[in-house]
């Protein structure tokens, strides 16, 4: 008696971790190092150059073309210790690999796709990438390349901002991640860098075409990034 009621107990459980096994398996054959507009079944050339837009300006990725053009063609004075390349690996180190990373590695293991499309999972990757451009602040800061830690400020500004805004709707990252440094380029190089506005609609339109997010959530990203950056080159970057 003892024994049968010990396996009428045990039957559920057994059940449950069954059932967690299969769909942790169904995740992972659905979700790994997958977009989320992969899976909506959306064909089409439009669609093509909309993901192509979205594939080339994540975040990071902006961050890196814009710390390349500041570093090889810089509007000021680089400091008297890191080279252009110097600049850019601290730039790739810890504003690109390592805010990715936890995204990749749970994206592989069918936690998330890349894009993190669930709002409510995107909490612990701001918080990382906030580390990371802590990190990034303080080495420029140190090595005294005034233009790269102002950078580096305005990065942490827009994701301290844009994290804020996701407790409440999923507004576009790759949208601020364009406004903001695209902000950063046309305050410090002015007229040369309006072709930047361009890339501005570009990613608006693909984020809500490939209907990751709704027009205004793409749009309330792109103020986001530029709002929080000029006021951070307003108030830190001296020519």
């Amino acid at each position: 008696m003892v024994k049968s009621k010990y396996l009428l107990l045990r039957a559920p459980i057994e059940g449950q971790r069954i059932k967690r096994t299969f769909l942790r398996h169904e995740v992972r054959s659905v979700l790994p190092l997958k977009y989320y507009d992969e899976t909506l079944g959306l064909t089409g050339r439009r669609v093509l150059l909309a993901r192509v837009i979205s594939r080339v300006v994540p975040a990071p990725f902006v961050n890196l073309y814009v710390t390349v053009i500041m570093s090889y063609f810089p509007p000021k004075s680089l400091g008297p210790y890191l080279s252009p390349l110097s600049i850019v690996l601290v730039c790739l180190v810890f504003m690109v690999v390592l805010p990715l990373s936890p995204i990749v590695f749970q994206a592989w293991r069918g936690k998330v796709d890349l894009d993190v499309s669930a709002r409510e999972m995107r909490l612990r990757f701001f918080v990382f990438s906030l580390v990371c451009y802590t990190f990034a602040y303080v080495i420029y800061w140190l090595f005294q390349c005034s233009l790269m830690s102002v950078l580096a400020a305005a990065y942490f500004g827009v994701t301290l901002a844009v994290m804020i805004s996701t407790l409440r709707t999923k507004v576009s990252v790759h949208a601020a991640g364009v406004g903001g440094p695209g902000t950063a380029l046309l305050y410090v190089y002015g007229m040369l860098a309006v072709p930047v506005l361009v890339l501005w609609v570009a990613v608006v339109w693909a984020r809500a075409y490939l209907k990751q997010h709704t027009l205004v959530q793409s749009v309330a990203g792109l103020a986001i990034g530029a709002i929080v950056t000029y006021f951070v080159y307003a108030f830190l970057y001296t020519s």
